[in-house]
This record gives C-alpha cells, structure tokens and sequence, in this order.
C-alpha cells in the first residue's frame, strides 16, 4: 500500500513539472521564428516606446511575469532576439560582400606594387572595391536586434501544443 502511495504521489509531481513548463513563441505562418521558456532574460520594447527587460518568471495565457515587472501580451511591439537568431542567406551574402570587397582592394594594391612597381593609387578599382565592403558592411551590421511582433503571432504554449519544443 506505501508503495502504491509513492508511485502515485511521484505521477502527480511530474503531471504538475510538466504543465509548469511554458513557453512563449512568435510566430509566423506557422513556424516558429523565436522561443522564450521560463528563466530565460527577456527583452522588449512596449507600444508606448518604453523598453522593459527582466528575467521570465511565469507565462500564462495574457501576461508575462518578470523579475521587475508583469507585462501584458497584447502591450509588446517588439522583441529583442539577439543570439537567437537563425542564420539566413542575407547575412551570408553580407559577409561575402565585406570580406570580398576588402580582399579586392588588399589583392589589387599588392598586385600593384609587385606586378607594375607603381607606387600610384587606383581610385576606379578603389572605388568599387571598398563601395563592395561598404554595402556588405550596411547588411551585416545594421540590423535591430528588437523582431516586431507586428504581422506575427505572440502566444504562450504549453507542453500540450505542437510547437512545443525542448531545449
């Protein structure tokens, strides 16, 4: 009979850890785009401008709970996904950009020096070389790490839904 006492004991302490586990997800027709879970530091700017930060304590349906504050679902305009971010194709092709562009330029100059032993600049080649570095540059590094939620979906999940997703 203990036995029998201790095993269902054990079943209503793991039902209970397992619906305490939410998560909050944007998402965007259908795919998740990023993930918070309980714990983890959270960023994010409300519609009336101000920005709030804090540690997530509780998720439920409308609110968010933090360390410093309890903001409600509907209030957030963006949110800061820094480091959680996936890698696409236009970073890539930014990186390509900078890194070719500067290599253009490094490889002409020394071509340059040994191939004519002219000491003269090339302003045409410079140009577009460093015009190259300067647009992969702009894509690389100008970029908001705040993702609008406008256009998306902000919603707080449990273990119950498909989205659900250990880390």
């Amino acid at each position: 009979m203990m036995k029998l006492g201790l095993i269902l004991i054990l079943m209503v302490c793991s039902v209970i850890s397992l619906e305490a586990q939410k998560q909050l997800i944007l998402l965007k027709r259908e795919s998740v785009v990023v993930r918070f879970t309980e714990g983890e530091y959270l960023r994010c700017k409300l519609k009336n401008k101000e920005k709030r930060e804090g540690k997530i304590i509780e998720l439920t349906e409308t609110q968010i709970i933090t360390s410093n504050d309890t903001l409600a679902i509907s209030s957030i305009e963006s949110l800061n996904v820094k480091g959680k971010r996936k890698i696409n194709v236009t970073r890539g092709i930014g990186g390509l950009l900078f890194i070719g562009g500067l290599g253009y330029f490094a490889i002409d100059q020394i071509n340059r020096l040994i191939v004519d032993g002219a000491d003269d600049f090339d302003e045409k080649g410079a140009m577009i070389s460093l015009s190259v570095a300067a647009t992969g540059a702009a894509i690389l590094f100008i970029k908001s790490p705040y993702k609008k939620v406008y256009g998306h979906t902000l919603k707080t999940i449990d273990y119950t839904s498909r989205f659900y997703r250990l880390d």
